[in-house]
């Protein structure tokens, strides 16, 4: 996967069309609960605040959070069984 920066990517007379988003965007990446506590950890050594976590159904499909990358877009990090409970609530 690939984060543009839409000040290099949306500037005239490139081989590919221009492209990247302006404001903050979202995107998601699934994890486990063993990956979480990881993901934790790595967060914490550098020195990105986690800004919310959502516990789901009271916990029960596990927990997201979500931190902002370095252009400002929230990136959560989600239990795999979250995108069918959401459908299906």
């Amino acid at each position: 996967m690939l984060i543009f920066n839409p000040d290099k990517s949306e500037a005239a007379g490139r081989l590919v069309p221009t492209h990247g988003a302006r404001d903050p965007g979202h995107l998601a990446f699934n994890i486990s609960e063993d990956e979480e506590k990881t993901w934790r950890a790595r967060l914490a050594v550098a020195g990105i605040e986690i800004e919310a976590e959502v516990r789901w159904d009271d916990g029960a499909l596990g927990t997201s959070i979500y931190f902002r990358d370095p252009a400002g877009n929230s990136i959560k990090l989600a239990p795999p069984n979250l995108w069918t409970y959401l459908k299906n609530p």
